[in-house]
């Protein structure tokens, strides 16, 4: 491939982490969103948007991590990077500023508002996790569901599910061999949207650590959407994102988290 003209006369190449947003909806389906943070434009972009621009290089496997990173003339990438080397950014200065497209956790898991609490049941404990956000068609998020969330709702469904009276044609009848009196229900299924916290706390990508920490605290609560300048969710915020960040700006050798990877 053939490098682009050198910025202000000489080349600085940095590696950008792409982050995916993998979402689930009704039956299963999945789609996937990949985006990669541009320091020059301070916003995320479409991993496509960012191969058309002239300062691409390409793009890198890698396969220990398995992670994929954009390698481009765009300055230096973000400090610390899931599934980057451990010791990198441990012991710098503990800058509450940071911003929190350096520290989120960047390959999320979303559902749609019409997913069954048993098909998120299965994410979380198929993928190790204590919550997932809810998004829109847009993805934009729209609520959280947690796993406290979800077995309270096991609990109070019980052994039975509701269920609604159906409405079936002639001609739909005779199959069931239905007697006169009779009448067919089905089960009201349980969904996201039924179960998830509406109230979405969310902050921009570029928001900093210190402010994140802050409303975490104040309204108690574990993790937080991140959210792009079109609002499309582009990564989580917990609080063990947090603490890492602390952590390695002590000086302290933490390496990233252990998670199941599709």
């Amino acid at each position: 491939m053939t490098s682009p003209e050198p910025i202000n006369g000489e080349h600085h190449i940095a590696h950008h982490l792409i982050r995916s947003a993998r979402i689930v909806g009704e039956d299963g389906e999945e789609s996937d969103a990949a985006t990669v943070y541009c320091p020059l434009q301070e916003r995320s972009t479409a991993v496509a948007e960012c191969e058309s621009c002239r300062r691409f290089h390409a793009l890198h496997f890698d396969a220990t991590a398995r992670t994929t990173s954009v390698v481009c003339h765009a300055g230096p990438a973000t400090p610390v990077e899931e599934g980057a080397d451990p010791m990198r950014g441990v012991g710098g200065p503990l800058d509450p500023e940071t911003p929190l497209v350096d520290i989120m956790t960047k390959g999320v898991i979303c559902v749609r508002p019409d997913v069954t609490i048993d098909a998120i049941a299965a994410l979380l404990v198929g993928h190790e996790i204590s919550g997932v956000p809810v998004v829109d068609a847009e993805s934009r998020p729209v609520g959280m569901v947690s796993r406290a969330d979800v077995l309270r709702a096991t609990q109070e469904r019980g052994d039975t599910e509701e269920s609604r009276r159906v409405t079936l044609q002639p001609d739909e009848i005779a199959p069931l061999d239905i007697g006169q009196g009779f009448h067919v229900y089905e089960p009201i299924k349980t969904t996201a949207r039924d179960i998830m916290t509406p109230v979405v706390l969310q902050l921009h990508e570029s928001a900093s650590v210190r402010q994140a920490a802050s409303l975490m605290a104040y309204e108690g609560v574990h993790r937080l959407a991140v959210t792009s300048d079109d609002g499309k969710l582009v990564g989580i915020l917990s609080s063990l994102d947090v603490l890492r960040w602390f952590g390695r700006s002590c000086g302290f050798l933490i390496p990233p988290p252990a998670r199941k990877r599709s």
